[in-house]
């Protein structure tokens, strides 16, 4: 997909234009409360490294990953703007990541995957790792892959 772009966010802008699609997709079309939204990883110098997603130069999707212990990370705020979704750029973006973490020697990748949209992650090789529990008023499933 030659118009997808993804950028590892290194300075405040970039930051600020992924908290900005989160806050239209978590706060605004799901209704999540900023307080819970935004949370003490969303800066630059903490244990997580954000991407911003640009498709045709525009911004469209963001992704969190947060590093947990034993060789894992936990992917978070993984989110698209409304009209970019279901065009493939969610399954380019996870590949991406994947890969990215492979390189540098991660073993396994986490996730708390809303109910709703579980199967993708399933179709990209996420297996269930919980029951079904609630976050935010949203039914979520915990997945992982080994890498």
């Amino acid at each position: 997909m030659s118009n997808l772009e993804i950028i590892k966010v290194n300075n405040i802008k970039d930051l600020d234009k992924c908290l900005n699609i989160r806050k239209a997709v978590f706060t605004k079309e799901q209704g999540i409360s900023k307080e819970i939204e935004v949370d003490k990883y969303d800066t630059l110098n903490n244990n997580c490294i954000h991407f911003l997603i640009k498709y045709k130069n525009i911004d469209v999707g963001t992704i969190r990953c947060l590093f947990l212990e034993n060789n894992t990370i936990k992917l978070q705020r993984f989110c698209f703007l409304k009209e970019y979704r279901n065009l493939g750029i969610g399954k380019k973006t996870l590949q991406y990541v994947e890969n990215y973490f492979k390189e540098r020697k991660i073993k396994f990748i986490k996730l708390d995957a809303q109910y709703q949209v579980y199967e993708f992650y399933w179709k990209c090789g996420y297996s269930k790792n919980s029951d079904i529990f609630m976050e935010a008023n949203i039914k979520h499933i915990e997945m992982i892959k080994e890498i």
